[in-house]
């Protein structure tokens, strides 16, 4: 037990932790374990029941329940005398979440965090909810009565409720584990998923589904490439609704760049202000693409603002990037995002009215008498009606100047811990970033991520899942590998210099992934078969928040053996996409992530490798980049003498830049010149 600090009344075990979210608790009443042998030791031994609780630093729930129960003296004697209460932080153990959170929704019909799940010694969950007020409040049942019900039905009818948690445990395990039967990997899969996604989207404000609403930036960029696949323009016309919405609306930050997690109503107009690393790396390439496609500059702009705030306000001097950014700051919710008119008026004199009518600004405010700065229809008659440049140039002025007052409020908290998980798929959106715009910082931080990883987060070629302050965690799982990957073959990609073994770093964790993650039937698991204190193995096959660890990579094997030639990444990934067809047959509305593993499959293998340096060599990488050319594997190379096969018989040609564009093994005659090269492009 940690020693108490002498300016807290309280402290408990959370304190020796490295989790934001977990040393936030650090000095409650409760007697708080982190998830581990003690604490489930203890249950054991004293025969009681397990209190869990799940959440996350940027989870504006998990604070309520905080400030109203766990801080609350009498409502922790309760906990303490009857319980043994573990906290987990699910960005830490997202195999506890998974496997709890499915608990959960299988009991209450719902899930959500905090959660809140109560354990048998030997971990079976017979009750859970989300978030309890300390008393009962608008037919929700309060927490001082379910701690004092539970804990007398626990001493009362313990068998009874024992023998109902099994019951629950067979239900549900039975559930998690079965498996569709397999289907043939046919394009008809694709097409059914696309068609079952199109069948939720919200055609009036953009996006899947009611409120809230979530970005769902996998399915956006599936959309994309089943409209180049096919040609069906409803799909493209699709994703840039969502996209242009989700830009206009209050869930991107204006001033500063980046998106919150979601919007609570259906138009995008009021986020739940939290700012999550993942939801900010899956947007970003999606941006990018339909910059690509469709030229629009107002996506480029995304790109750039919402990197140049990871680079700002995420970014490590390691080179690593954090989790989140919390939604409250003082205690209040969106307090640092949102503005009075009046405010506005005094830091822009006489551009204030032609501010607050492009952003929608009014007196009496949008969202609890406050503006939350948006874009609407108003806008675009805004921009019609009067000179573009001089719009432009007020507008600029005066994101500049309320940004500089922002920057003086109290801030929002950053839960400061790296995982290498999140940090894969900001890998890849820096890459896609990079390739769209150019900008050379872009690419920097990207190498300097990378180095970071392979540098600091492998030991004994073993991936750490979380890092903070010099802390590693413990154990594996397969996001951090997957995403990793995907994030590696966008850098071989994208650096020019290729001073870095990236492809052999990629190839080692591919093998190593594999090995521990895949049963023999194929089917990929979030945690090794020998991890310890889980009730169930669970796969990660589905798209979530995330999309399926699984799922991406499946694609990135499929990709790694056209570079490498290793004929073992292909195998697996064949044997796992097989394992997965019935999914995507059975639930095609989860299973965005691996319909494009699927896509990519069964699609046109494109292959563009390019040698040489110079200017011409930078205009023709240049002219890859520019276009939406999905699922191709780009190769570069100053001599042509790489060790993959890809460079084989590929040098310079007469010393120039040259490049080589194939198409299912089929190659065009090297092109010498940026004209050949762009001709060839555009005929794929």
């Amino acid at each position: 037990m940690a020693q108490t600090d002498a300016n807290h009344k309280h402290t408990n075990r959370l304190i020796d932790e490295n989790s934001p979210y977990l040393l936030q608790h650090a000095h409650n009443p409760v007697d708080w374990h982190p998830w581990g042998d003690e604490a489930l030791r203890k249950a054991k031994t004293e025969d009681k029941p397990i209190f869990l609780s799940i959440g996350y630093a940027a989870c504006h729930w998990c604070h309520v329940m905080e400030r109203e129960s766990f801080e609350n003296e009498d409502i922790a004697a309760i906990l303490n005398r009857h319980y043994v209460s573990i906290k987990v932080d699910r960005e830490q153990r997202p195999d506890l979440d998974q496997i709890y959170m499915a608990f959960t929704i299988a009991m209450t019909g719902a899930g959500g965090w905090p959660m809140s799940v109560f354990l048998t010694p030997d971990l079976k969950p017979f009750f859970a909810g989300t978030y309890f007020p300390p008393q009962d409040f608008h037919g929700r049942p309060g927490f001082t009565r379910v701690l004092t019900e539970i804990a007398a039905a626990y001493r009362e009818n313990k068998q009874e409720l024992q023998e109902s948690s099994e019951s629950i445990f067979e239900q549900v395990r039975g559930f998690v584990s079965a498996s569709p039967s397999e289907t043939i990997l046919t394009p008809s899969l694709i097409k059914k998923c696309a068609d079952t996604l199109m069948g939720t989207f919200d055609h009036r404000h953009g996006g899947f589904g009611r409120a809230p609403k979530f970005p769902h930036g996998i399915e956006l960029s599936f959309f994309l490439r089943h409209y180049k696949a096919t040609g069906d323009l409803g799909f493209l016309r699709a994703a840039e609704q969502a996209l242009t919405a989700m830009a206009d609306g209050g869930i991107y930050d204006h001033l500063g760049g980046g998106f919150a997690r979601y919007s609570t109503d259906e138009k995008w107009l009021v986020p739940h202000f939290e700012k999550m690393l993942y939801d900010n790396a899956l947007l970003t390439p999606v941006y990018g693409e339909a910059y690509q496609i469709t030229g629009n500059p107002r996506y480029r702009a995304v790109v750039i603002e919402t990197l140049d705030w990871v680079l700002r306000e995420m970014t490590d001097s390691t080179g690593g990037f954090y989790s989140a950014m919390d939604a409250d700051s003082e205690g209040e919710e969106g307090k640092f995002y949102v503005w009075s008119k009046e405010e506005i008026g005094q830091l822009l004199g006489d551009q204030a009215d032609l501010f607050c009518h492009y952003y929608n600004v009014s007196d009496q405010g949008n969202w609890e008498g406050k503006n939350i700065l948006h874009r609407s229809d108003e806008t675009e008659r805004l921009r019609r009606d009067r000179n573009e440049g001089e719009i432009d140039r007020v507008i600029a002025e005066g994101k500049r100047m309320l940004f500089e007052a922002r920057h003086r409020r109290v801030r929002p908290g950053i839960d400061d811990k790296i995982l290498t998980s999140w940090n894969g798929l900001m890998l890849s959106a820096l890459c896609r970033g990079y390739q769209v715009t150019g900008e050379e910082r872009f690419l920097q931080a990207a190498i300097r991520n990378a180095s970071f990883i392979q540098q600091t987060l492998v030991r004994g070629g073993v991936l750490t899942h979380s890092y903070r302050e010099g802390k590693h965690s413990e154990g594996e799982f397969l996001e951090d590998y997957a995403f990793l990957l995907r994030g590696l073959i966008d850098l071989f990609e994208t650096d020019p210099a290729g001073d870095n073994d990236w492809i052999g770093f990629a190839d080692q964790l591919a093998t190593r992934a594999v090995a521990l993650f895949m049963d023999g039937d194929g089917h990929f698991y979030l945690r090794p078969a020998d991890a310890p204190d889980l009730i169930m193995r669970p796969r990660d096959e589905t798209d979530g928040a995330i999309p399926a660890a699984g799922s991406i990579i499946m694609k990135a094997l499929l990709k790694l053996e056209r570079i490498t030639g290793n004929k073992d990444h292909l195998h697996a990934a064949i044997k796992a996409l097989r394992a997965v067809a019935g999914l995507i047959d059975k639930y095609p509305s989860g299973t965005a992530s691996a319909a494009l593993a699927l896509q990519y499959y069964t699609g046109d293998k494109i292959e563009i490798v390019l040698v040489g340096s110079g200017a011409e060599r930078e205009a023709m990488r240049r002219a890859i980049y520019d276009r939406f050319i999905p699922d191709r594997v780009v190769a570069m190379s100053e001599t042509g003498r790489e060790p993959w096969p890809l460079f084989e018989g590929r040098e310079p040609g007469n010393g120039q830049a040259t490049a080589y564009v194939c198409r299912n093994s089929v190659c065009r005659l090297p092109a010498t010149t940026l004209v050949q090269l762009s001709e060839q492009l555009d005929a794929l």
